[in-house]
């Protein structure tokens, strides 16, 4: 039987979904955070813990030591040799506990029972540094070093180097892991649903700590015998995801500096209830931020409408630019405005260069189908229940340096005695 785990490796949280066989089984972390609501149960913090005697583990005990950060420093120092410890250990604990999840699993560890299992590990990388192949390098020497640790009842120090140094090709994976650009995963469900339509696209992520905007062609080939093309046209990374929201709220307030990341972000009106400051005022901080994020949407999405490494003769900006708005801070009131405002203001661009009495609108499609539609999260578990795909099958990203100026063809004229004689 086939196992694959996809891993939506987040800046503040992780997500894990696995699909074995024709089961999908999406994990849950209550038993590790003690939170078992609807919307935390899915989700583990991205910290661990470093013991003082050098071993790994997410127990807070006296004298250790809390680390996080495990993402975004992995990026930054990609082009460097140098083992990301704390990055490394995290992921071989999410791996090992997730792997036992499904084992205890009522329905499907039953199933697995004598089985052979062809394991395969696929784990999110965001759009923007996906481009850069030693990010995805990085990522996948990760994953398998992280697999490889992931049988070992402690997580030392100084073993979590050795295994990085070694880097031994025999993982016991069926194949490589997948490094699969996050807004692949996200729209893997629709690229294979019958709702899908060839042209230009957008996706605007919003998660707890980034906000990850991307442009992107969908090209069918061969009547969907071969994967889809994803040409890349623009994509941004940003710190502007609900975390910040709420840091922004608590800073500029004067409140302190406490909340939980993984609760519902409560609208201005309400956290000014909660907090004895005037809705006025909140709404006042608000303003400043939602402007940030509609900055990072306008830069790339008008970026593709009008540079020629984009694509700005496509029927999108006259008929409506299919966009996704997903992440667990897709149902927050503040970035549904700011996406509205970005909506008018390209619209008012559109209509002012083209002439054109034709509004430009967004459409908000469903980004998962068939089984994922029955794993009701919120939004959360989009990427990873799209990355128990097979990566190979998912789609063929073409990166936006190998992309040329898009051209099309025009229409030959045909004189009407040619058609006709006289």
């Amino acid at each position: 039987m086939t196992v694959r785990v996809g891993v939506d490796f987040g800046t503040a949280f992780t997500k894990v979904a696995i699909r074995a066989g024709a089961d999908l089984v999406p994990v849950e972390w209550s038993e590790v955070t003690g939170d078992d609501s609807e919307t935390g149960r899915y989700i583990v913090p991205g910290f661990v813990v470093r013991s003082p005697d050098g071993e790994y583990c997410w127990q807070r005990i006296k004298g250790s030591d809390i680390q996080g950060n495990l993402k975004l420093s992995v990026i930054e120092k990609a082009e460097s040799d140098e083992c990301p410890i704390s990055t490394v250990a995290y992921l071989a604990l999410v791996i090992r506990y997730a792997r036992a999840f499904l084992y205890r699993n009522t329905e499907v560890g039953r199933k697995l029972a004598g089985r052979s299992l062809r394991w395969e590990l696929n784990i999110g990388c965001p759009t923007e540094p996906h481009e850069k192949p030693e990010v995805v390098d990085m990522f996948r020497r990760i994953a398998r070093t992280a697999w490889r640790l992931a049988t070992r009842i402690n997580l030392q120090e100084s073993d979590i180097k050795a295994a990085w140094v070694a880097d031994e090709s025999d993982t016991g994976l069926e194949t490589e892991p997948g490094a699969v650009p996050e807004f692949v995963a996200h729209i893997a469900g629709y690229l294979t649903s019958p709702q899908v339509k060839e042209g230009l696209h957008a996706l605007i992520d919003i998660g707890a700590a980034t906000l990850d905007v991307a442009t992107f062609n969908v090209v069918l080939q061969n009547e969907q015998i071969s994967p889809p093309r994803i040409p890349i046209f623009f994509s941004a990374v940003r710190p502007l995801g609900t975390h910040y929201l709420h840091y922004n709220r608590h800073s500029k307030l004067d409140l302190e500096l406490s909340w939980n990341d993984a609760a519902p972000i409560e609208s201005a009106g309400e956290f000014g209830e909660r907090n004895g400051k005037a809705s006025e005022d909140v709404i006042a901080v608000d303003g400043e931020f939602a402007e940030q994020i509609e900055r990072c949407v306008t830069g790339v999405i008008n970026g593709t409408r009008i540079n020629s490494r984009g694509d700005p003769r496509s029927r999108a900006w006259r008929e409506g630019l299919p966009t996704f708005i997903t992440g667990g801070g897709s149902s927050c009131d503040l970035y549904r405005q700011a996406t509205v405002a970005v909506e008018a203001e390209l619209k008012l661009r559109v209509e002012k260069r083209s002439g054109s009495s034709r509004h430009f609108r967004f459409i908000e499609l469903s980004p998962t189908f068939g089984s994922a539609r029955r794993i009701d999260t919120g939004g959360r578990l989009t990427v990873a229940l799209g990355l128990t795909e097979d990566a190979e099958n998912i789609a063929r990203v073409v990166p936006h340096r190998d992309i040329g100026p898009i051209t099309y063809g025009t229409k030959a004229s045909v004189d009407h005695s040619d058609l006709y004689g006289d």
